[in-house]
């Protein structure tokens, strides 16, 4: 049984995730077809592909072309992390980079600097952990940047602050050395239009998947049944694709900009847990939202339940939201739970199941419901590709 001040988060489905980045996505495709141009922030040049943050914090990201002048080593000798640029780029049919970890569906074709950036703006980039962003080949310009905003802790006594430290310290172990197992995954999607309260059921989806660390590979995939002959990436609609535990850094990271507040004991799945509300600003640690080539990181509000004495993250939830009008869609809330499954004779930590309600900007709404069963040892032969 799930106490009073647990049914109480309703449809606060919003749990960060120890599955992934969890990310919203949806099937690649092309929404014009001529050159289009963006202009703002140089964000990010990786081996592969360029980052442009705009003015609304969306971000744009398109693949390098193999022109000597595009290339990410010309680029970084040239460009500074903030200077003011102009990108064309072209639509192309998706490629999955693999240093992203995600499709590409644009491609640079001309890059014009419009400016450096002033001291004031060159001091209001934040510095946030190397692990949070990926290879950026990019170097900051000589002013000194804004310093990080650290982990704020509220409302807690000695007490609460000792736990805290400890379920700090027990997760971020935990998320340095993440177990490698493959598991049945079985979710259920629902949708609902913007004049009804009511959910009609959509499909079923059955995967093997991989956790291999953080990363997620999911084979035999079968629609309602039958056999699904393309990557999941491919599957038309919402999709939950991720890893596992990449949420947990930026809740627990002491050099995140993450406030935390104890807010007691909480009955959860008739386990006593102690409860702590969350919050981040968007651009903070967490992972970003994407949609075909754009990308946005917003805020996010939730709850984490931990066990104690043991300090394990029992269940997240989050809420994400105040998406620029051009993603089309308003919040995404999560929730995630994760118990003790034993493989063998041993007895491991992972997730058992997550569901997920998405609110389009339309009204429209999506839900997945997802169960974990059969949790089993990952196979060290098992050959995990993207297609």
């Amino acid at each position: 049984m799930v106490g009073p001040k647990v049914r109480r988060m309703g449809l606060r489905l919003a749990v960060l995730t120890l599955l992934a980045p969890l990310m919203l996505r949806f099937e690649p495709c092309l929404g014009f077809a001529s050159d289009v141009v963006f202009s703002g922030s140089l964000e990010r040049v990786g081996h592969e592909s360029i980052s442009v943050r705009l003015a609304d914090r969306r971000v744009i990201d398109a693949r390098l072309p193999n022109k000597s002048l595009l290339t990410s080593g010309a680029i970084a000798a040239q460009y500074n992390r903030g200077d003011r640029v102009q990108i064309t780029c072209k639509p192309i049919q998706p490629v999955w980079e693999e240093e992203a970890s995600r499709f590409q569906s644009l491609e640079l074709v001309k890059l014009r600097l419009l400016g450096r950036p002033s001291p004031e703006e060159s001091s209001g980039l934040p510095e946030l952990p190397s692990w949070h962003e990926g290879v950026n080949l990019l170097s900051r310009p000589d002013a000194v940047s804004a310093p990080m905003r650290r982990t704020e802790i509220g409302g807690m006594d000695a007490v609460a602050r000792s736990q805290l430290e400890h379920a700090r310290e027990v997760n971020l172990a935990y998320a340095s050395n993440m177990p490698n197992f493959v598991a049945d995954e079985t979710a259920k999607r629902y949708t609902s239009d913007s004049m009804s309260a009511q959910w009609g059921y959509l499909d079923t989806i059955e995967t093997e998947i991989t956790f291999k660390g953080a990363v997620a590979v999911r084979q035999q995939i079968r629609k309602d049944g039958k056999p699904w002959g393309r990557p999941f990436q491919a599957l038309p609609g919402f999709k939950w694709s991720g890893g596992f535990g990449t949420e947990i850094r930026p809740l627990f990271d002491p050099r995140c900009p993450t406030t935390i507040q104890y807010e007691g004991r909480a009955e959860v799945r008739g386990k006593q847990l102690v409860e702590y509300r969350y919050s981040s600003p968007p651009d903070g640690c967490f992972n970003p939202f994407y949609l075909q080539y754009q990308r946005y990181n917003p805020g996010r509000t939730g709850h984490v339940f931990v066990d104690d004495p043991s300090g394990n993250v029992i269940q997240l939830d989050e809420e994400a939201s105040g998406f620029p009008a051009e993603l089309e869609f308003a919040q995404r809330n999560e929730e995630v739970s994760w118990d003790y499954v034993k493989i063998g004779e041993a007895s491991h930590l992972l997730p058992i199941g997550a569901t997920f309600v998405v609110l389009y900007s339309t009204g429209n709404r999506t839900r997945v419901e997802v169960t974990y069963k059969n949790h089993r040892h990952f196979e060290a032969s098992t050959n995990i590709t993207f297609k």
